[in-house]
């Protein structure tokens, strides 16, 4: 009697795990044709965008600078990001500057704090994200006071020449407020929040494909942020207001373990939280190799620094690779934003010139109407251009390097949309700021 029990509850445990690996192969289907057939194509086609790179003439006078706004380290509760991890991830990027959004400790937040300053070539800034969708880098020795209404505090960075942005621009905001001086109008963060299924697909997709294909399964979340960039132009229409990126970088979404001095083992989960701290085990033995440099000996990471930094940047068109000149171009509007992971944008440039063929403006520009003879654009790689007036399409033309327009003395905020050519798609790549043109510039 008790062989047949245990027989039959031989054939249970088998089946159930019959059923369960027929469940997790039927889940990961989808995934595993990614695998096999969509990244692959989607990497040939890139292959072939790339490969019809031409250099383009240098219009802008100006040296254009990439980087990332809007990134954490070990500073914030939600981060354990230390320089050793972020700087390699950047130089690995090709980026030029970081500008960090460190979460306060307290309300009297002192600057600068955690990394500020010039790592071997990376000019990195410290700042603040508060919870209600702001960020600031008051560029100077404060004390900065979150106790205070929001709009002071707001009027007391820029009027001490720091930068303030609306970050997480998806949230309500003081659109009305007259101080700050940019907004988010790509987040990574914002873009995962309409993902259907949350996290566990992005998860799956990344298990399986992370080691070739990590930048598509990571680019699966991105949808154009139609509602935040009407929502910009709509604002542009008053108020002269610049458009930037975020990578919202946090090297938090993982599963990672350390020793820890007195010999345990600390596992640490998404967001940076400890999930346990035990003696080591068998499953330590198991999964846990020498610690890294920085001491991790076992990870499993999704949002890793280099996938967020390269995923989407801001261009900022600066006289000096310095903090100041950076802030002080990007408050200019001297910028466009870029998804990267797509195609280096270096060498992009959008523009005005006169009657004489001389540039005499640029992006964030603004400029009497009776000066604007075209309006010019050129890329590294052939696109499609959309010029874009007042938050409405007005020009289009596909597959070329160079766009021209001419505005024929009609004022408005002109900006460019370019896309690349994936397949029959064309999947936006860069977005510019505006050229104001106006009765006076």
């Amino acid at each position: 009697m008790l062989k047949k029990i245990i027989k039959f509850i031989i054939k249970i445990i088998s089946l159930l795990l019959f059923i369960a690996i027929v469940a997790v192969l039927i889940y990961s289907a989808p995934f595993l044709w990614k695998r096999i057939s969509v990244y692959p194509k989607l990497e040939k086609q890139r292959s072939e965008i790339l490969s019809k790179y031409k250099k383009p003439v240098n219009y802008i006078k100006q040296t254009d600078y990439k980087g990332v706004f809007h990134a954490h380290s070990f500073w914030s509760h939600d981060s354990r990001g230390l320089m050793e991890e972020i700087l390699p991830a950047a130089k690995k990027a090709k980026l030029d500057f970081l500008f960090l959004s460190d979460h306060p400790h307290s309300k009297l937040d002192s600057f600068p704090r955690g990394y500020q300053g010039n790592y071997d070539g990376l000019i990195v800034e410290s700042g603040t994200e508060t919870s209600n969708g702001l960020m600031v880098s008051p560029m100077d020795t404060v004390v900065l006071d979150w106790s205070k209404p929001l709009d002071t505090v707001i009027k007391q960075i820029v009027h001490s020449d720091g930068l303030v942005l609306y970050v997480h621009t998806e949230n309500p905001h003081d659109w009305a407020n007259r101080d700050y001086q940019a907004m988010e109008i790509y987040n990574i963060h914002t873009d995962f929040l309409d993902e259907e299924g949350g996290i566990l697909p992005l998860v799956t997709n990344f298990f399986i494909n992370r080691n070739k294909y990590g930048h598509w399964a990571i680019r699966e979340i991105f949808d154009e942020q139609k509602v935040i960039m009407a929502r910009w132009d709509s604002i542009n229409k008053f108020k002269r207001l610049v458009g930037m990126a975020a990578s919202d970088a946090h090297n938090n979404q993982n599963i990672r373990a350390r020793y820890t001095k007195d010999g345990m083992v600390e596992w640490v989960g998404p967001n940076a939280e400890t999930i346990t701290i035990v003696k080591p085990g068998w499953k330590e033995k198991l999964l846990l190799s020498d610690p890294d440099e920085v001491g991790w000996a076992f990870k499993f990471e999704v949002d890793t620094y280099f996938l967020s930094f390269n995923f989407v940047n801001t261009h900022v068109f600066c006289d000096e690779r310095s903090n100041t000149n950076i802030k002080d171009n990007l408050v200019a509007g001297h910028a466009f934003i870029a998804f990267e992971a797509l195609a280096d944008a270096k060498g992009f440039q959008y523009f005005s010139t006169d009657s004489n063929n001389h540039v005499n403006a640029i992006m964030g520009d603004s400029i009497s109407v009776g000066s604007v003879h075209k309006i010019k654009a050129v890329s590294p790689f052939p696109v499609q251009f959309k010029l874009v007036k007042d938050g409405e399409a007005i020009d289009e033309i596909d597959d070329v390097y160079s766009y021209e327009f001419d505005p024929k003395n009609k004022k408005g905020n002109y900006r460019i949309e370019a896309r690349l050519k994936f397949g029959e798609e064309y999947i936006p790549w860069i977005y510019t700021n505006p050229i104001y043109i106006a009765n006076q510039p």
